[in-house]
């Protein structure tokens, strides 16, 4: 797992630290940016069509520009194949992504390649870009959809809960999955403090504001999509325990005042997101559930 210090050391070396502390970059005033890559063999789930993995390519990336208080507004991407024809359904799994988030490909280059992979470039504006690192004691942890399938896609990758015992819903929800996306300006409107999005770990996340903003976050709950948390708990794994390391859900956690937490709340209900306040900042660091300290854990990004 990489850690947060680590993330710091990488960025100073790329010369990126001016963006370190956001999912995804503010370049120019009402904008902000983010890219994500992917290669075939570490990210293609076994049981996703190349649409389906173009699918998540841009949802990953416009998911990141959601927890900065952004709304997206054009989608570029470059793919590597090894025929015409996986470059068809690659595109047609980015172009349905970006329909059901309601913008377009504005551009696109393909590559033939011995393996597969694909970066996916998101633009877009915002009121005000949201840092991870602006969390405050005192705020309260709003989290914005729902973790668990990423935590049952690793077991099944790790022969511990058999593919054939994981409901539809769930696998859906590693294919093709449908985050929060359209709460990014509200996350701006709202006044949070701080955002981050679910890519590598619903605790590792957690842990991200609570390094850059020097503050400690304990959670109450966390929430996990029942038919994940039915799966979990039919093989021993407590669904809160899964749900903390759990990966690629691309839930959002905020960080805001009281006052704040309500307005997004609304938001969520206007919008049909499952959202709930689920934790405290406090002076303090690290990450904990219920006063008790968490092991950071989830999808091992180098």
């Amino acid at each position: 797992m990489t850690l947060p210090g680590e993330l710091r050391k990488l960025a100073s070396i790329v010369k990126g630290e001016w963006c370190l502390n956001y999912d995804a970059c503010p370049v120019a005033p009402g904008l902000v940016v983010n890219i994500d890559g992917y290669s075939e063999r570490e990210s293609r789930l076994p049981w996703m069509s190349l649409a389906d993995w173009g699918w998540k390519a841009v949802i990953a990336a416009a998911s990141d520009v959601a927890a900065s208080g952004g709304k997206p507004l054009s989608i570029f991407y470059s793919v590597g194949v090894r025929s015409f024809r996986e470059s068809f359904e690659v595109a047609e799994g980015v172009a349905a992504a970006a329909d059901w988030i309601g913008v377009r490909v504005a551009k696109s280059d393909a590559n033939r390649g011995g393996e597969a992979w694909i970066d996916v470039a998101v633009i877009g504006g915002t009121a005000r870009a949201v840092p991870r690192s602006g969390a405050e004691p005192g705020d309260v942890v709003v989290q914005a959809g729902y973790v668990g399938p990423g935590a049952v896609a690793k077991e099944v990758l790790s022969s511990v809960i058999p593919l054939e015992e994981v409901p539809e819903s769930v696998l859906a929800a590693t294919r093709r999955p449908l985050p929060p996306v359209r709460l990014g300006p509200f996350i701006a409107g709202c006044s949070a403090t701080a955002a981050s999005d679910n890519s590598d770990g619903w605790g590792f996340t957690l842990s991200l504001i609570a390094d850059a903003s020097r503050v400690a976050i304990d959670l109450d709950t966390v929430l996990v999509d029942p038919g994940s948390a039915k799966v979990m708990e039919a093989h021993g794994i407590d669904p809160e325990t899964g749900g903390l390391a759990s990966w690629e859900d691309y839930s959002i956690a905020v960080t805001a005042s009281e006052d704040s937490a309500e307005c997004l709340l609304e938001a969520c209900k206007r919008l049909s997101i499952p959202c709930s306040i689920v934790g405290r900042v406090e002076r303090g660091r690290g990450v904990f559930l219920r006063g008790r300290q968490i092991e950071i854990g989830g999808w091992k990004s180098l």
